[in-house]
């Protein structure tokens, strides 16, 4: 028999099953990672290039204002840091100088290179941008002013101690209340930390004196109380001025005279002769006998009068105007009083003036 043909089996086509995309492997970060990650601080974008001079073996005296003002001659300075001692402030004798562009800084450090100044070789040196690791303008010193108003540069320490001591020696009421107030803080958390131990801190505490707005009776009361006091302080001036001073006591001052100086004798006084009318009739020659002026009776002086300048020494003396003699006397009395001296004045006879002369 022929062979017989079978027919094809009919192909079905399976459907394909879809396929799964392929899901990228997780990266496994770690939880401390995590931590570093979120606290760390974004990079700063870097600024354009900056030039740095090093300068070495400085002298004395050329301190950041003059380092400043020699080094802008080569272009414009941004930065300037001498190296100082923490300890005392004083100068190390180098210094960091930053200018605008790096081809500046070059220039001056190719020039500035063993330049002698003050006796001084002076060294220094460029910092190219790629080297400039550190900061080389940072500084925990700070600049303030001593008590005689130079400025200074001190530590952080030495100016945090300066402040607070200055802040303590505020005694003013607003300040202190607000230190009060702190410390009463203080302690009320050292009362919250040691209180399971049992220990008490409520008999430091001393609650400060708060101010209230005060009444207008207060007020008018007020001015009445500081006039009390002024008068009080007036009083005890007074006495105090009523306690007896060394002038007082010896009996003389500065601007005054002493009683010697006002004392005038009688007999440097011209006497004048006084005459009646009826001595004025009578022409005699003869000159009544004064009689001569009492005698002071010698009394034992006291201890002021011992104890007193002698008139004309020392002070600021005093002029005196000249004694007026006091006249009652009418003129007819004065005419006859001139009379009676013109007839006693009479010239000497020529025979008796011969003799005399001889």
């Amino acid at each position: 028999m022929p062979p017989v043909k079978k027919p094809k089996p009919q192909k079905i086509e399976k459907q394909a099953t879809p396929k799964k995309a392929l899901e990228k492997a997780k990266e496994v970060v770690s939880g401390q990672l995590k931590k570093k990650v979120a606290k760390a601080k974004p990079q700063k974008v870097k600024g354009p290039e900056r030039g740095v001079v090093i300068v070495k073996h400085l002298p004395h005296g050329f301190f950041e204002q003059q380092l400043r003002q020699y080094f802008r001659q080569f272009g414009r300075v941004l930065r300037v840091r001498l190296a100082r001692s923490i300890r005392t402030g004083n100068s190390k004798g180098y210094a960091f100088v930053e200018f605008e562009y790096p081809e500046v800084a070059k220039v001056a450090a190719d020039t500035m290179d063993n330049y002698l100044m003050f006796q001084k070789v002076v060294k220094a040196s460029y910092i190219p941008p790629e080297k400039q690791v550190f900061n080389y303008f940072r500084t925990s010193l700070k600049k303030v002013k001593n008590k005689a108003g130079k400025e200074i540069y001190v530590s952080e320490l030495t100016k945090a101690t300066q402040r607070s001591v200055k802040k303590q020696n505020n005694w003013d009421e607003s300040a202190c209340q607000k230190r009060t107030v702190a410390n009463i803080n203080k302690i009320k958390k050292l009362q919250e930390k040691y209180k399971d131990l049992g220990i008490d801190f409520s008999n430091l505490l001393v609650e400060p004196v708060k101010k209230t707005k005060k009444s207008p009776e207060a007020e008018a009361t007020e001015p009445s109380t500081s006039q009390a006091a002024a008068k009080t302080a007036g009083k005890k001036q007074k006495q105090a001025k009523k306690e007896p001073k060394l002038e007082d006591l010896l009996g003389n001052t500065i601007n005054e005279d002493s009683d010697d100086e006002d004392y005038v004798d009688a007999s440097d006084n011209e006497s004048e002769l006084e005459f009646d009318e009826e001595d004025a009739s009578d022409d005699s020659d003869e000159e009544e006998d004064l009689p001569p002026p009492p005698k002071k009776k010698a009394s034992k002086a006291s201890l002021t009068d011992k104890l007193k300048r002698k008139p004309g020494t020392g002070g600021v003396q005093k002029k005196k105007p000249a004694p007026v003699v006091k006249s009652n006397k009418n003129a007819a009395t004065q005419k006859l009083q001139l009379a009676a001296a013109k007839s006693l004045a009479k010239p000497l006879p020529k025979g008796k003036a011969k003799k005399s002369k001889k």
